[in-house]
């Protein structure tokens, strides 16, 4: 304490202080606001000490004494348990009256108020009883209030340097529990700015990773096997968009003859008109599928229904009869052979080219480079999320900080009565 008084000057409590010197700061100002406060609490230690021991006198006197001989006895009954109950308290009073050897002002304030506490409930619990005994033993009783009495005047005198400051008191019993929360407040800032930066390292390497990553694709997309990929993929594409405009086509040719086909084959299941097996496979090949049926004899098919259609009237309307023979000859006429081996050619080339493809390493290569690159776009995300996160978070905690500390400096300022300054950062 010396040190800080030389620094300080012995009256003034510093204006500004450090977080680190708050402990100095609290000491500086506990000793200027209850100065005096030793210098007077020890010689009243003494006094109390004193004190206690004529107390614990007159309390043995007052539990041997007699009473008169002349006393009624309904009064002496009353006086005599009264005394019982007296002697009882006052022994509990001396008991727990432990005088300290501290004197700053939390222990006399601790001290002031148990023995005060105890004192009184001696005088509330004991008015009436107080009463009985003087009856009987009046000198006793008188001695022992008298030192009850020299106590309370001990006590008062004891705590008088620090009345009237209870508010400054209050504020000195705030400071700690806001200095912990500053302490935790600095600690989490401190780990969450930790966190940012480890965190804005690893988007650092997940970015060179990307780029490295984005090189090794480009170099891939560079080689002649790559480009030979994408050519086989381009007529893959090709050939079967065209196959599909193909197949398409055969099946709009043969939609015109649908509804008298379908109207053949109910005939057949209703029995009005019964198709051989060879007649009932070329409608039901054609009705399934007009592409498949280009696999089998589609020409024999449409002889076929043709056959049948001309030999029995009754089949179709007259109108709808010709109508289908007309779209019959066309299809007949129309070369489905020659369409047929076009779409054979069209698949035959399908397939290799898949095949192809499946043999060639290099996509599966370039796919492999496009996942980790992916993965790795999708954890940079993530960790710049983070990132964000955290920063806010910083944020939100400095402001706390912020408002902590200048809810220390008010304190501060309301124990030394000037406005207080706080640094945080020395």
């Amino acid at each position: 304490m010396k040190w800080l008084k030389r620094i300080f000057g012995k009256e003034e409590i510093p204006t500004t202080v450090t977080f680190d010197g708050i402990d100095a700061w609290l000491e500086i100002a506990t000793e200027t606001l209850f100065r005096g406060l030793s210098t007077s609490a020890e010689p009243l230690y003494e006094e109390i000490k004193d004190i206690r021991e004529q107390l614990k006198h007159c309390i043995s006197e007052l539990q041997d004494a007699e009473p008169a001989e002349d006393m009624p006895a309904q009064v002496e009954k009353i006086g005599l348990s009264g005394r019982d109950k007296m002697v009882k308290r006052l022994h509990s009073l001396t008991e727990k009256m432990q005088i300290p050897n501290q004197t700053d002002y939390k222990t006399v304030l601790s001290f002031y108020d148990s023995t005060a506490s105890s004192i009184a409930f001696v005088f509330d619990k004991s008015s009436k009883t107080i009463y009985h005994v003087r009856s009987l033993f009046p000198d006793e009783v008188k001695e022992t209030v008298a030192e009850l009495n020299r106590l309370r005047t001990a006590l008062d005198q004891l705590i008088a340097p620090i009345r009237g400051k209870e508010t400054q008191i209050m504020h000195l019993e705030r400071v700690p529990g806001i200095v912990e929360d500053i302490k935790g407040l600095k600690s989490r800032i401190e780990k969450e700015k930790e966190n940012v930066s480890a965190r804005e390292n690893e988007c650092s390497a997940l970015e060179r990773e990307i780029e490295k990553e984005g090189k090794r694709l480009s170099a891939i997309e560079d080689q002649e096997e790559w480009m030979r990929f994408k050519a086989l993929e381009t007529e893959l594409f090709s050939l079967e968009q065209e196959l599909s405009t193909l197949e398409s086509g055969v099946s709009k040719l043969f939609l015109p003859i649908n509804k008298e086909l379908n109207l053949l084959k109910k005939q057949d299941e209703t029995g009005r008109h019964t198709l051989t097996p060879d007649e009932r496979k070329a409608v039901s090949s054609i009705l399934s599928s007009p592409i498949r049926a280009l696999d089998e004899d589609i020409n024999g098919f449409l002889s076929s229904i043709k056959d049948v259609i001309e030999g029995d009237s009754s089949i179709l309307k007259e109108r709808k009869r010709d109508k289908t023979l007309k779209w019959i000859d066309r299809l007949l006429n129309s070369k489905l052979a020659t369409v047929n081996e076009k779409r054979e050619g069209l698949q035959s080339r399908i397939v290799h080219i898949k095949g192809e493809l499946s043999e060639m390493t290099i996509q599966k290569e370039r796919k492999k480079v496009e996942q980790s690159i992916a993965s790795a776009r999708g954890q940079l995300t993530r960790l710049r999320e983070g990132v964000e996160r955290s920063k806010r978070h910083v944020v939100s905690l400095e402001e706390e900080l912020e408002a902590k500390t200048r809810d220390l400096s008010g304190t501060l300022e309301a124990i030394a009565g000037k406005p207080v300054e706080v640094n945080l950062d020395v």
